[in-house]
Order: C-alpha cells, then structure tokens, then sequence
C-alpha cells in the first residue's frame, strides 16, 4: 500500500498528518508512506529527522489575498494543478490523505478526480478554506467538531485530531514532579506576546518562586539567553529552548501549561489531560483559534486570556489561581478526559483502510 500524507505548512498541519502516518506504520508496517508539502513550511526541517520520504511541489495562499494578488493566486493554483497530476502519476498513491492547510487542495482535487480514495482532516472547530474548497471532491471528511457535520453532510465523521504516538508515549513513561512545571509554547516560531507577558508576569509571582520551574519554548528567531537571564533575575528555576522537539518529555513534567490554541495543540492538551491558560492568536483565520480555546473553556478544561488584555498582573493571577488549587487542577483533567481520546490517529487508519478496500 502506498498513501500520499498532504500535510504542509505550519506544525498544526504537519503534527496530525504524522500521528496518522506513525499509526499506518502500526498496523501496516510494510506501507510506504510519503508526505507532500510545499518549499516553505515547516516540513522540510522537522522530516529530515524522519525516516518519511518528503515530495515538494509549490501552491500559492489564497487568504488574504485581494485584487491582482488574487487572481496571480488562482493562476498559480492552475500551475500546482499540474503538479500535482505529474505527482500523482508518478506515485500511483492507493490513497491520498490531507490536514487541511494550502498545500493540501491541489493534491486532494487531482487525487478526486483521478479517482484515488481521499480523506481530509479538518483539525479545528472552524472549518479552514482550503477544507470548505475540497468538499465536492473528497470522499470523507473527519472532524473533531461535531457542530461541521452541517458543512460537510454525510462525508462527515466525527473521529478527533490525531496525536502522534512518540508525543503521547514520551508523556506515559515520565511523572510529574513535587515542584509545579510551567510549560510555555508558542509553536516553532513562539508567540512574542506570551513570551512578554510571562516575563512581566514574574515579579507578580515572587512569593512563589521556590514552587514554580518553568520550561519555555520561546521560539527560534528570539534571544534564549536574554529570556533565561531574566528568569535567573526574577529568582525562578527555568529551561529556556528556542524550540523543543520532544514535546512529550515537557508535556509529562507539566502541572499545567501556557499556549497559543492551535488545534494541534489542544488535542494533545485533551488527550494527555493537561489544563491550560489559553492565548488565541488574533489574527488565525476565520478566528479559529478563539474557537477552539473557547471549546476548552466551556468544557471546564482551560482558562482563556485574550491578548488584547494580556497583562503581566492578570496572567501572573490565573497562574496563581492554579497553583493555590490543585483540587482545580484535577477538575480541569477530569474535565478534559471528557471530551476525548487518544485513539484518533487509529481511528483515521480504519477508516482510511475501509475507503481503499471499497474501491
């Protein structure tokens, strides 16, 4: 069996599209699998640690793009259009598979209408463009959302976001310690406003200092050690790394953690049941990471923090409202282990695996 993994882009794409790929390897070790993405995601550099075969070929973004830029956009579409046939031609995929994210459209529509098998995983509570595009051509659509199954009809399937399985097995051999770890991420690039907002939030938080060490991704393109020198200044224990590869290893240390609310993220915050405080990026398309932080928060599972008043004092008070009640902390991870599971990624594999049998 040969399948087309579509993933590029950003981790959130990418990440789900590996756990998929990591649990066809499982139950089909012999499968080949090779991912598609595009020259400028983050792609190129996390799977050249891998062992996946990596295919590029170049499709332009249609958001935010107006007037001449629109329409140069859609030309260019057409361009990706004939690669993607020379790919497809080339491997003669059994299936092809996407995450949502530019990438993915061209592949999955020519795959369609060479009548390949084609599943598109549609991650966050809000349906992304590039998802709502592929709707006539694909054959099924999985959701974590169930509320998408008015967008996408019977293609629906309510199956989760996939985890990958070396994130959720690093986090099960580890134990958490008797100090409170603080987990702090903005994804590969970081997010310069949690990164600010933590640094102004420590003097709020001096009483606690021998209670708390902090682990903080703060992302490649910022100084680690001006941010390690402050934690040292403030008095607190603090890892500072420009970008963690083995989440798991952090994850299975956290009391709880600070993030942005891509749906990558919080589904590995569900499924290894870790309360968090909440920053949505602002500007995520369509809103989707407000979406999907607020989901978290209804379901008792998560505090949400705008940035728009995101202030060293408040966010050092949610903090210590967390850390002066674990009785809440273990609410929040009984709260989270409602509203989902681990097996996604296995899920995804069966009903993949039934597509291509049908055919």
């Amino acid at each position: 069996m040969k399948i087309l993994m579509v993933c590029g882009g950003t981790g959130g794409h990418l990440f789900p599209g590996m756990a998929v790929a990591e649990s066809f390897k499982e139950k089909i070790p012999n499968a080949e699998i090779i991912f598609v993405g595009t020259p400028r995601g983050l792609e190129k550099e996390v799977l050249a640690k891998t062992n996946w075969r990596l295919e590029m070929i170049t499709v332009p973004s249609l958001a935010d793009k107006k007037g001449l830029k629109k329409i140069g956009a859609l030309f260019g579409i057409l361009g990706s259009l004939r690669q993607a046939q020379r790919l497809l031609k080339k491997e003669k995929p059994d299936l092809v598979v996407g995450t949502g994210g530019y990438s993915a459209g061209p592949v999955l529509m020519m795959a369609s209408m060479m009548r390949t098998p084609t599943v598109t995983i549609e991650p966050n509570f809000v349906s992304g463009l590039t998802n709502r595009l592929l709707k006539p051509f694909v054959d099924k659509v999985v959701v974590a959302n169930p509320a998408l199954k008015q967008l996408y009809g019977k293609k629906t399937v309510v199956l989760g976001v996939p985890v990958r399985k070396s994130v959720l097995q690093s986090a099960i051999s580890n134990q958490r310690s008797a100090i409170s770890t603080i987990f702090i991420f903005g994804g590969s690039q970081g997010a310069q406003a949690i990164n600010e907002g933590i640094v102004t939030a420590l003097p709020f938080l001096k009483d606690l200092k021998d209670k708390i060490h902090f682990v903080h991704q703060i992302g490649r393109k910022n100084p680690t050690e001006i941010f390690a020198q402050k934690y040292r200044e403030a008095g607190f224990s603090a890892e500072v790394h420009p970008f963690i590869e083995n989440m798991g290893l952090f994850y299975s240390k956290s009391s709880f953690v600070i993030a942005r609310a891509g749906a990558n993220t919080l589904a590995e915050l569900v499924a290894l049941k870790i309360p968090g405080i909440l920053v949505p990026y602002p500007h995520a398309a369509a809103g989707h990471q407000q979406t999907n932080a607020m989901v978290l928060e209804r379901a008792g599972g998560a505090h949400v923090l705008q940035e728009a008043h995101l202030t060293g004092e408040r966010l050092a008070g949610v903090i210590r409202k967390m850390m002066e009640s674990p009785d809440t902390l273990n609410t929040m991870r009984a709260n989270l282990d409602k509203l989902g599971s681990s097996k996604a990624a296995d899920d995804i594999v069966d009903l993949c695996l039934g597509l291509v049998r049908d055919v």
